[in-house]
């Protein structure tokens, strides 16, 4: 095998290079669009989330502990038969579910391509490595990086426009055919000679260093850990900070991932030269900055800004990782299977780390900063083989010099991080806030006390009986109550929690008030992924299902039974004021005398004090107007939270999550309700159910059975319409 030394391609460097990007993005692309499905149709099918949870966990460790077996096996018998295999699998290890259709296949069928995943891309890695010139790694792992982000970002496109009818089997032909055209390429063009063993680069350039080995592997599961944190948390904190929509926080989200797919070409055209640790240091702490300046962001144009400057650090760092990771040995499988090894550790380890401190902490921002610490500290090691390698420095410098940076970032990050309790709020004496996530969604507490430790103590206590109430009243749960109450539908009696068959029976006689409008049993409809989208006539199917009166309710053993099989309770319009009430009782109980516990919202005003809240314009990024409350509950329901916008005719429809159970389509008399009330269970189950009757309706309905409690409406031409006790 000849290899051309020139800055010309060779053919076999051509074949070796077209191989491995199109096969890798082909099968990426499959591997993606599967993996982003599963979720929703375990949803759907309503399996328990530790059954979920375990295959996940799974998949990655699948991934984690076979790359480096794979990368061994391609240095000994080359890399062409391991991705034969891994392809060959892929496409096999689909069609069992043709054969029997169970979650318990399909979970297996995941753990398998976890197997896939963790051995087509080190390999293939290897393969690069192996075969191209070392002057030129740094461009085509560029590229490599490029192919592979691409398709992660298409395939969760492709895998959800392929469920759109609630079945896996056209997901799991896809996914063979993925797998079987990545055979296919590998079999065609991929040269039967190609190898790991690189014989390409001279002896100087082929590092021993164990040290430096090391200290690369380090900062590789540094940088991971970061972006596995990023993926949990950072949405978060975006919808946390921003309060914008759905569509602007995922605009913003993808930030740092577009920043990375434009600068990875740029960044590889310009690598020409041998890769240093200094390029890996510089992008790697180019990315901790700018990841430490996004916990701190307040404003959209600084996340667009920081969130770029984190993508591009990680633009500069990953090539450069990739090609001087080539330079440590000949056997380029076991350095990069040892390499994903690593970095599979920081993907497990940064969720894990990010949900402590968020738990600890009750906000978002500390822990992205903490990751940033940890991924700019783990990097010093490597800093010192950059001052040797650079600036010539001796050992013993070069590992002062790194100390003396580490201790810097120590002494940094504990004056911004070791604080964690609630941010005073400059002006008002004794208010102190914190910001969490439970229930599903956001929780914002703004509590009054006579010492800060007081207000910590206390926000743990209540963030904690929340997180309690919600997976007791949460449906997805398949240990709480309501879970429990819905896996048995038509088939035997349940035994609830004592609040929750409570605030069950309280639900249905809030049902027989508003005539069926409001009816937790729309969970026959709503337990469903994007239900909202499903074709009108699925929608419809589960009329008969959707009765509030055929809940059974047997008070002496205080017992539960839905009728029929297939129906299910959906808590979601009234069980979030509830635990919003329990908060504020316990925080009472605390000796917290006055405060806010707001949750994705809804939000309940307690203690001897006036409360100013803004009203949300369902239209506009704007509050609408302001009004002054003492000891209320203050809900809201609007078509603006969770919705589609389809075409039909020309003409945009909306089609969003609330939906009336007279017709089983989206409630279309309202966009915006606001309800204020004595508590906040009475005020979140009001605007659920005069959203769904309309203003005039409402109207009637709240003078006629509350009419103490008060309502504003936006209609759908965007006319208000209050009641007349509605505050001014």
């Amino acid at each position: 095998m000849k290899k051309n030394n020139t800055e010309e391609y060779s053919g076999f460097e051509r074949r070796v290079l077209a191989a491995i990007l199109s096969s890798g993005f082909i099968s990426t692309l499959g591997i993606g669009l599967f993996s982003f499905t599963i979720p929703l149709l375990s949803l759907d099918e309503k399996i328990s989330g530790i059954w979920l949870g375990t295959a996940f966990a799974g998949y990655y460790l699948a991934k984690l502990l076979i790359s480096p077996v794979s990368g061994v096996l391609a240095d000994r018998v080359g890399p062409r038969l391991p991705l034969l295999l891994a392809a060959l699998v892929g496409t096999a290890a689909p069609l069992l579910y043709f054969v029997h259709s169970s979650m318990a296949v399909l979970y297996g069928v995941q753990f398998i391509m976890g197997l896939v995943a963790g051995l087509i891309k080190p390999v293939g890695l290897a393969a690069l490595g192996g075969n191209i010139h070392q002057h030129r790694l740094s461009r085509w792992f560029s590229l490599h990086a490029f192919v592979f982000s691409l398709a992660l970002f298409i395939g969760p496109f492709l895998g959800g426009f392929l469920y759109l009818k609630r079945s896996m089997e056209p997901i799991l032909l896809t996914l063979s055919l993925c797998m079987g055209l990545t055979a296919i390429i590998l079999f065609s063009i991929l040269p039967k000679e190609v190898r790991t063993q690189s014989v390409i680069m001279g002896d100087e350039n082929v590092s021993s260093n164990k040290y430096d080995a090391m200290s690369l592997l380090l900062a590789i599961a540094g940088r991971t850990l970061g972006i596995g944190l990023v993926a949990s948390f950072y949405p978060i904190l975006l919808a946390t900070t921003l309060g914008q929509s759905g569509l602007v926080v995922g605009a913003v989200f993808a930030i740092p991932s577009l920043m990375v797919c434009v600068g990875l070409p740029v960044v590889g055209r310009l690598s020409k030269g041998k890769p240093t640790a200094m390029i890996v240091v510089v992008g790697m702490l180019v990315s901790a900055g700018a990841l430490f300046a996004l916990g701190a962001c307040r404003e959209t144009w600084q996340f667009v800004v920081f969130g770029g400057v984190m993508g591009l650090g990680a633009a500069i760092s990953i090539p450069s990782s990739m090609a001087l990771a080539s330079g440590l040995t000949r056997s380029q499988g076991k350095v990069f299977g040892t390499a994903h090894f690593a970095a599979g550790i920081g993907f497990l380890i940064g969720p894990l780390l990010g949900g402590m401190i968020v738990q600890s902490s009750h906000a978002v921002g500390p822990a992205l900063q903490m990751a940033a610490m940890i991924g700019a500290c783990v990097c010093m090691p490597l800093f010192s083989s950059a001052l040797r390698e650079q600036l010539n420095w001796g050992k013993g410098f070069a590992w002062s010099g790194a100390f003396f940076c580490l201790i810097l970032l120590g002494g940094f990050g504990s004056l911004h991080l070791l604080p964690q309790s609630g941010d005073f709020i400059a002006g008002e004496s004794g208010l102190y806030q914190y910001t969490d996530v439970a229930m599903g969604t956001v929780v914002k507490l703004t509590l009054e006390a006579d010492s800060q430790k007081a207000a910590d103590d206390a926000s743990r206590k209540v963030l904690g009986a929340m997180r309690t109430l919600q997976q007791d009243f949460d449906y997805r749960d398949p240990d709480g109550s309501i879970g429990q109450i819905n896996r048995a539908a038509g088939k035997y009696w349940v035994v609830p929690s004592s609040r929750a068959y409570a605030l069950l029976r309280r639900t249905l006689a809030f049902s027989a008030e508003t005539d069926g409008v409001f009816d937790p049993t729309i969970g026959a409809l709503t337990t469903s992924p994007l239900y909202y989208v499903l074709d009108e006539t699925i929608a419809k199917s589960k009329k008969g299902l959707v009765d509030y009166r055929l809940v059974m309710l047997e008070d002496g053993d205080k017992q539960v039974r839905l009728k029929k099989e297939g129906m299910a309770l959906d808590m979601g319009g009234i069980a979030k004021g509830t635990i919003i009430d329990a908060a504020v009782k316990l925080l009472r109980g605390l000796g917290v005398g006055a405060g806010i516990v707001e949750a994705g919202g809804d939000f309940y005003c307690f203690g001897d004090r006036d409360w100013k809240v803004g009203i949300r314009h369902p239209r506009a990024e704007q509050v609408y107007g302001t009004v002054i409350v003492r000891d209320k509950g203050v809900c809201g329901s609007g078509d603006y939270e969770q919705f589609v916008t389809t075409e039909s005719g020309g003409e945009s429809l909306l089609q969003h999550h609330i939906i009336n159970p007279a017709d089983m389509e989206p409630a279309d008399k309202s966009i915006g309700v606001t309800v204020i009330a004595d508590s906040a269970e009475l005020a979140d189950a009001l605007a659920t159910a005069i959203f769904i009757m309309g203003a005039q309706q409402g109207r009637a309905f709240m003078q006629d059975r509350y009419p103490t409690e008060s309502a504003m409406w936006f209609k759908p031409d965007l006319s208000v319409v209050v009641t007349d006790n509605f505050p001014k």
